[in-house]
């Protein structure tokens, strides 16, 4: 027996391509690092954030969700399972004093 999942994949692909020519990712890791026992990076999180706000650019509620019925796991690398309130909220924090710093 063969199980097919669908997600969706809209612009995915095309937000992923530019996040990393950017290097958001790695630009956020290098300013805010993380612990060693982190299953993902303020980076990568910053990523998946910024590809929700362009594919659905409603309330910040629910990324995990999002990120489920999304191909996010297949194009960013980053289960969904991580993407809760709280590592959210982790990954704002940690950003927010560099961006007052600019």
């Amino acid at each position: 027996m063969t199980l097919v999942v669908e997600r969706r994949l809209g612009a995915l692909p095309a937000s992923a391509e530019f996040l990393r020519r950017l290097d958001v990712a790695g630009i956020i890791d290098e300013l805010c690092p993380i612990r060693d026992v982190a299953h993902v990076t303020h980076g990568q999180v910053i990523e998946v954030l910024v590809a929700n706000r362009l594919a659905v650019p409603t309330s910040m509620v629910r990324v995990g969700d999002w990120a489920r019925v999304w191909a996010v796991e297949e194009v960013f690398g980053v289960d969904p399972g991580f993407l809760n309130d709280d590592r959210l909220a982790r990954a704002l924090d940690a950003i927010a004093p560099q961006l007052e710093q600019s």
